[in-house]
C-alpha cells in the first residue's frame, strides 16, 4: 500500500486488535463488521489471531470467523459460494462488497504481469467496463496494485501488488520458495564471484606481458645505443657529419626528379 494510507491502516488495525483484547461474544462481532468496513485497513491476520476472535468458533458466531478468514484469504468468488453453502451466512454491506472486491484484484494480479479485463470481471462479477475500470483505479489509489490500464486492448499491465494475509497452510510452500530463491541467489554469486577473478586474474597477466614487452624494447633500445657499428653506419651514411644527412636528402629528393625509364 502507499506509504501514508499503509500506515494510517496499521494504526487502525492496531487499534482493532487492542480491543479485541477487552471484548467478548456479540462485542467481537461488532468490531469485525467494523474492520471489514475501515477504508485504509486491507489487512486482517493479526485481528484473525486474537484470542477472543478465535473463541468465536465455539459460538454461534462461527460464521464471523469464517467471514474474516475471507477477506483474509479469498476472493470475492469464495464469499458468494459461501453464502449458497451456509444458510444465514453474514451480509455484507455496500462498502464491506467494494474492500472484498478490491483484494480479490490483488489476489488475481499476484504472480501475473498482465490480466485481461474479462478475467477481472469474472473475478469480481462486474456487469460494465466502466464499473470494473473504476475498481481497479480505486485498488491502484488505495496502493494495493501498480500497473497501468490499456484500454484498446482491455488489458492491465500489473508491476506490482501489495501483499495480502498468508494461510497457515500455505507457510511451507512459501519457505520452500525462498529457499529455492536463496539457492538460486547464492549460484549466481559464486558465478559472479569466479568472473570477478578471472578479471583480475586475466588484468595482471597483460600487465605482466606489457611489463615484459617494455622491457624488450628498453633492452634493444640500449643495445642499439651502445653499438658501436651504429656510429659507423651513421657515418657513412652522412647522418651525424653537420648537415650530411640534409646532403643525402638533396641527392635522393635530385634522383626522384629524374626517374630510370626501364623501356
Amino acid at each position: 500500500m502507499g506509504d501514508s494510507s499503509g500506515i494510517e491502516g496499521n494504526q487502525q488495525l492496531e487499534q482493532f486488535t487492542l480491543l479485541a483484547k477487552s471484548l467478548k461474544g456479540r462485542a467481537v462481532v461488532g468490531l469485525i463488521q467494523s474492520a471489514l468496513g475501515a477504508k485504509r485497513v486491507f489487512v486482517f491476520g493479526e485481528l484473525l489471531a486474537m484470542p477472543n476472535v478465535q473463541a468465536l468458533k465455539e459460538s454461534e458466531h462461527v460464521n464471523y470467523v469464517k467471514l474474516l478468514e475471507i477477506f483474509c484469504y479469498g476472493k470475492y468468488s469464495d464469499y458468494q459460494q459461501t453464502k449458497k453453502e451456509i444458510q444465514d451466512f453474514p451480509e455484507l454491506n455496500e462498502a464491506q462488497l467494494k474492500k472484498l472486491r478490491l483484494l480479490s484484484i490483488v489476489s488475481a494480479c499476484r504472480e501475473r504481469r498482465q490480466i485481461t479485463y474479462e478475467n477481472l470481471a469474472q473475478e469480481l462479477e462486474t456487469n460494465t467496463t466502466r464499473e470494473l475500470e473504476d475498481y481497479i483505479i480505486e485498488a491502484i489509489y488505495s496502493g494495493l496494485v501498480f500497473g497501468k490500464m490499456d484500454q484498446k486492448q482491455r488489458i492491465f499491465y500489473i508491476s506490482r501488488t501489495a501483499s495480502r494475509d498468508l494461510p497457515l497452510q500455505d507457510i511451507p510452500r512459501l519457505a520452500a520458495r525462498l529457499q529455492q530463491w536463496a539457492e538460486t541467489a547464492k549460484v549466481i554469486a559464486q558465478a559472479l564471484a569466479k568472473q570477478r577473478q578471472q578479471s583480475i586474474e586475466s588484468r595482471a597477466l597483460q600487465t605482466d606481458r606489457t611489463n615484459t614487452l617494455n622491457a624488450a624494447v628498453e633492452d634493444i633500445s640500449k643495445h642499439i645505443k651502445d653499438d658501436p657499428e651504429k656510429d659507423r653506419f651513421d657515418s657513412d651514411f652522412g647522418i651525424n657529419d653537420g648537415g650530411g644527412s640534409e646532403r643525402v636528402s638533396k641527392r635522393r629528393a635530385k634522383r626522384s626528379r629524374f626517374p630510370l625509364n626501364l623501356k
